[in-house]
């Protein structure tokens, strides 16, 4: 299974915005099997997107638990998120979560959930994919988390 995520916030930043995430699984045949849509108070687009991924990290991550096993591929057109969970979080938890700056990691906390289950060994393969760049599943997980359609 493939899964595409996807966040948006309305009035990113400012008090009282609106946001969401949009989530797409798709089968080895290019069915889609899987659809998700949540939308939230007081957010920002970074949040919606980090939630996206640990959504499918908790429900479809895959238990290495010693044995290989193929992990599902995620894709997200957040490079921040990318970033974050594939490289960042390992330097910051390394540092008792401090970046570089001297500052504490914005959406400290959903990195860390993404974190502590990695580190209990479940694993997704993330990805970055191009966004709105006409990739029909990211196309729609977007419209999902924009609110546009709904599942």
């Amino acid at each position: 299974m493939t899964f595409y995520t996807d966040g948006s916030c309305l009035q990113n930043g400012k008090a009282n915005a609106k946001g969401g995430y949009g989530i797409v699984g798709v089968d080895d045949n290019g069915s889609v099997q899987f659809v998700r849509a949540k939308r939230s108070d007081n957010t920002t687009n970074n949040r919606e997107e980090l939630k996206a991924i640990l959504y499918v990290m908790l429900t479809a991550g895959v238990h290495t638990g010693g044995d290989w096993v193929q992990p599902p591929i995620v894709y997200s057109d957040s490079a921040y998120c990318v970033n974050t969970f594939n490289d960042w979080m390992f330097r910051w938890a390394a540092n008792n979560w401090i970046k570089s700056d001297g500052k504490t990691p914005e959406n400290l906390d959903l990195i860390q959930a993404y974190f502590d289950h990695y580190m209990n060994g479940y694993r997704i393969d993330l990805r970055k994919v191009k966004g709105h760049a006409g990739e029909e599943w990211n196309e729609l997980a977007d419209m999902l988390a924009t609110g546009k359609i709904s599942p």
